[in-house]
């Protein structure tokens, strides 16, 4: 997996959207399955953030940042495929508030 499988970007404030590069999810394939944390989870930088299964691999992925979790991507938990998509307004996984 490449060391940068993540895009992030940040609100004025402070809150980061986090979701999937293109090259993540090429070494990925479709994903069949995600697990993101819940609203309100305290997470330090480098803490477990999501699992994810596919048809390439199951990778867990720690988060970039520490924060709070204040949004999930709902539409990936109900179809994890939506992570395949380019556009980053499917393919995110967390809302953290720095």
């Amino acid at each position: 997996m490449s060391e940068k499988w993540y895009w992030a970007v940040e609100s004025t404030d402070g809150t980061v959207r986090i979701g999937l590069t293109e090259k993540t999810q090429e070494e990925l394939g479709e994903v069949t399955f995600v697990d993101l944390p819940k609203i309100g989870t305290i997470l330090a930088e480098g803490d477990a953030l999501t699992s994810i299964e596919a048809t390439k691999a199951v990778l867990d992925f720690d988060t970039p940042f520490a924060g709070t979790i204040v949004a999930v991507n709902t539409a990936a938990l109900a179809t994890p495929a939506t992570l395949n998509k380019t556009s980053q307004a499917d393919n995110w996984l967390v809302d953290l508030k720095k």
